[in-house]
């Protein structure tokens, strides 16, 4: 069971994340999350290669040390595939 419940919509209100990149990065990190709502730990870390702790960090949002090719290689190695959806900026 995952006691976290995610709502992409918020992250994209926040104000605090202003870069693209850990914008991204927490979307993915949110979707690997609800994939794993469902499983146990040990499954998970068997899974993925993940430590204990390193899970803990993505569960906390705890960013820092992965990139975004690590939290699409965790996504895959968990049976999904990842698409990115691209499209112009709206100028000010």
């Amino acid at each position: 069971m995952n006691p976290y419940e995610i709502d992409i919509e918020k992250l994209k209100e926040s104000e605090e994340i202003k870069d693209e990149k850990d914008f991204l990065k927490l979307k993915l990190v949110t979707e690997f999350l609800k994939i794993i709502s469902t499983m146990k730990t040990d499954q998970v870390l068997f899974l993925t290669g993940l430590d204990k702790s390193d899970l803990s960090r993505l569960r906390s949002f705890n960013t820092e040390r992965f990139t975004i090719d690590k939290i699409v290689g965790l996504i895959d190695a968990l049976g999904f595939s990842t698409s990115v959806k691209v499209k112009l900026k709206k100028v000010s």
